[in-house]
């Protein structure tokens, strides 16, 4: 028989809700075992709802001993603290994104795993939308040649009221979306950053977190990355383009792509007399190739297949801890560049 994962969750809100307990209790292999929010009604919807046992207003009143996996899904500040609790007691640790609020943190975090002997990753589902597997195929297809530039652009008119509205609290567009944008991106381009440039604003939201964010990583590999996140925008842009030497793809409404290439791109001679040719701009024709093609299924949905297989099967991660930290790393130069200018 199958192991079966016991799951505390911590945090009833918004990504515990409608996320985390939706595929803990359709999936095989997990148990919603644990439930954990200080609001006494969301703990018996819990319980009426999806079954779970063990109902707590705090996490340090769940019984470690009969749980096997603790699914952090709290505000951002709380993640710590809780996720450093359940390893030091035993419990193996799944976490929403971001880790953490600094990469101090988030190095502490991933060194009281090992101390301890337990696994820790964090959930990053935009590596598994059609979007991003559909980018990949098209990366490694070869047909746009050697990739220089990788845009995501996420806009939308949303004026946030909640905790995510607050700076105090985590929140921010540039931890919140940002985290799912960047893991992206370094997940399709396999890079880090070498070095970042970013801005914020505060547009529309009630508080005093970023709504707007324009993040520019220069990538180890040379590849550019940007990440623009607009909660103040009243006009969709295209989600992904992908820019490479002998092409262009761009993600278009109804999950369709289009891909303009050349296959066979001539060298052409550098002319460096300061006497232009017939008095023109330099021009040519080139044999471009124009495709529309469907974006591939997503697989948002089965990322707790990967974490049955990691935390219940021994497989690889897949969201190796390694990434998550690069990630942060870069989510807290972007705060820092941002807070330069």
């Amino acid at each position: 028989m199958n192991k079966v994962l016991r799951c505390a969750v911590i945090g009833l809100g918004r990504i515990g809700w409608q996320f985390h307990i939706p595929q803990i209790v359709e999936q095989e292999g997990f148990v919603l075992t644990a439930a954990v929010d200080p609001d006494e009604s969301r703990r018996k919807e819990a319980q009426e709802q999806f079954g779970a046992k063990i109902l707590a207003k705090d996490y340090r009143d769940v019984p470690c001993d009969e749980i096997d996996l603790a699914v952090i899904a709290s505000p951002t500040i709380f993640h710590y603290e809780q996720t450093i609790w359940f390893l030091e007691h035993g419990v193996d640790v799944f976490c929403d994104k971001p880790i953490a609020i600094s990469t101090a943190d988030a190095e502490k975090m991933a060194e009281t795993a090992r101390q301890n002997g337990r696994k820790l990753m964090v959930y990053q589902p935009h590596r598994m939308t059609s979007e991003a597997l559909t980018a990949q195929m098209i990366l490694k297809s070869g047909k746009l040649g050697k990739p220089y530039l990788l845009t995501r652009c996420c806009d939308s008119f949303s004026r946030r009221n909640d905790w995510q509205a607050v700076a105090k609290n985590g929140g921010g567009m540039l931890f919140n979306y940002g985290a799912h944008y960047i893991d992206q991106m370094f997940f399709l381009g396999k890079d880090t950053c070498s070095s970042v440039k970013c801005e914020t604003r505060t547009i529309v939201s009630s508080g005093d977190a970023e709504d707007v964010v324009k993040v520019l990583i220069n990538g180890k590999s040379g590849c550019l990355y940007e990440v623009s996140i607009n909660m103040a925008s009243a006009c969709p842009f295209p989600t992904l383009t992908l820019y490479g030497d002998k092409g262009t793809a761009v993600a278009l409404p109804g999950n369709k792509w289009k891909i303009v290439y050349c296959e066979n791109m001539q060298e052409i001679k550098l002319d460096e007399t300061l006497s232009a040719s017939d008095r023109k701009y330099p021009s040519e024709k080139l044999p471009w190739k124009e495709e529309i093609i469907d974006g591939l299924p997503e697989h948002y949905g089965d990322f707790y297949l990967h974490v049955y297989d990691y935390f219940a099967k021994d497989a690889s991660p897949f969201v190796p801890i390694e990434e998550t930290l690069e990630v942060m790393r870069t989510l807290e130069l972007c705060r820092k560049s941002a807070a330069q200018n």
